[in-house]
């Protein structure tokens, strides 16, 4: 019989401020260095995606999010690299709080880019890419190998 696969989790958000959503420009050595990506974070035993995100707003970016305002935008089912992910991506809308770089250390800079005029597409995540490529075109669904 074949072995179930096992996933990591992984939730990504979406800020708006009015057409444009946030990046940050990754610096860490570890994780896409040098490449611009969504806030994100893992999934954590016990939490849903949902919690994740809200938890993971206040560690990252030091700002308040309800369950409510959290908004189901895609999936990734990702096959690609080493550990195999779930790639979640919502919306955030009416957080409270000033957005601020919580972990510089990780991220050299956080900007606003419209979706119409993202930085090169060579410096953007390839999942993050396929990511907002879809969520501009409301797929909800799209798979990595």
């Amino acid at each position: 019989m074949p072995e179930r696969v096992k996933f990591n989790i992984s939730v990504s958000f979406l800020i708006k401020e009015n057409t444009q959503i946030l990046l940050f420009y990754r610096t860490d050595g570890y994780f896409h260095d040098g490449w611009w990506v969504l806030p994100a974070g893992h999934v954590e035993e016990g939490e849903t995606a949902t919690d994740a995100v809200i938890r993971e707003c206040k560690e990252e970016l030091n700002i308040d999010v309800s369950a409510p305002n959290v908004k189901f935008a895609h999936v990734v089912y990702n096959l690609s690299g080493e550990n195999k992910r779930m790639d979640f991506y919502f919306y955030v809308q009416n957080y409270k709080g000033t957005l601020c770089n919580l972990e510089p250390d990780k991220c050299e800079k956080m900007m606003f880019f419209d979706l119409d005029n993202l930085p090169d597409t060579d410096k953007i995540a390839p999942t993050t890419l396929l990511a907002l490529q879809c969520i501009a075109q409301s797929v909800p669904y799209s798979e990595r190998k």
